[in-house]
């Protein structure tokens, strides 16, 4: 079972690196991000697993400011 888990890729694996959210990320560090921010990221990002990724840092980042940090 574990076997297809390590063999997963990360969603940020396919993204081009000429792409406009790679340069993005370049510039600003994603995990201080302000929430506003992301959203209009997935707002521009196409449904699939890169999408998820990003609200899975949404969340992330949400959980981080709402227990105090920053």
């Amino acid at each position: 079972m574990a076997d297809p888990i390590l063999q997963a890729s990360h969603p940020l694996a396919a993204l081009p690196l000429d792409s406009d959210l790679a340069l993005i990320f370049e510039m600003e560090d994603p995990f201080l991000m302000k929430p506003e921010r992301i959203q209009v990221l997935i707002q521009a990002t196409e449904p699939g697993e890169l999408r998820g990724f990003l609200f899975g840092l949404l969340d992330q980042r949400l959980a981080s400011i709402y227990s105090g940090g920053r």
